[in-house]
């Protein structure tokens, strides 16, 4: 299903796409999930009862990633490690922004993402307790240093919904840190499900790029039961 797009916009860099339920009432409020990497046909079953909120990064190696560090393969850019700035303009004006066009149901906002989008928004959680909801789909979460971080910084966002979801042969066929990627992740989900007890903390058995719609649809659902969604 391919979602129509009723506002698109720039914010700091960040290209915005919006797509509003079509039965949308400006005299309600409504949830909102803000997704990195603006695929927003991936929560196509959500589009009759949430904002949904595409986030389009110019530099995803930058700003996804939490620090500086070196590329993975040669010839390939290096991560630039400016995802707290990528956050406060997201937090900092993007988020009032959106409120100030909408009607958003504060009690009901998540951000995440795939992949790096997916790191990017477990990062948020040390620093931000903006939203609700945090989700990652495939996390990189063998970005270097990333399990240590988890494990020693005090989480800002304890009060929000967490779900995490990785693959058993994610890193398959690599050499490099991905091939321990099931690894580092498990270490991830391990120290988190200690501050977050009621989180959904999921193992499939795919690789990182396979069942992309059937890991969204299981967080979909598993979203509209945590928020009452019919």
């Amino acid at each position: 299903m391919t979602l129509s797009i009723n506002n698109e916009f720039d914010w700091e860099g960040i290209q915005v796409k919006i797509s509003l339920p079509s039965n949308y009432d400006p005299n309600q409020t409504y949830p909102a999930i803000l997704l990195n990497d603006g695929n927003l046909d991936f929560l196509s079953s959500l589009s009759e009862s949430v904002i949904l909120v595409g986030l389009t990064s110019k530099n995803r190696l930058d700003d996804y990633t939490p620090w500086k560090a070196a590329a993975l393969r040669d010839g390939a850019p290096d991560f630039g490690g400016q995802a707290k700035v990528y956050h406060d303009h997201l937090f900092g004006g993007l988020l009032d922004k959106l409120q100030s066009l909408y009607r958003l149901d504060e009690a009901r906002l998540a951000y995440g993402g795939y992949s790096l989008g997916g790191l990017a928004a477990v990062y948020s959680l040390f620093s931000f307790d903006k939203v609700s909801c945090v989700f990652s789909i495939c996390g990189s979460f063998w970005y270097p240093d990333f399990v240590t971080y988890c494990k020693e910084e005090n989480v800002e966002n304890l009060d929000c919904l967490l779900y995490l979801q990785n693959g058993q042969t994610e890193g398959v066929n690599h050499t490099n840190r991905l091939a321990q990627a099931p690894v580092y992740a498990e270490q991830i989900h391990t120290s988190l499900q200690k501050c977050y007890p009621n989180g959904q903390f999921v193992f499939d058995p795919y690789g990182h790029h396979e069942q992309v719609d059937e890991r969204f649809l299981a967080f979909s659902s598993w979203l509209a039961q945590k928020w009452k969604i019919k």
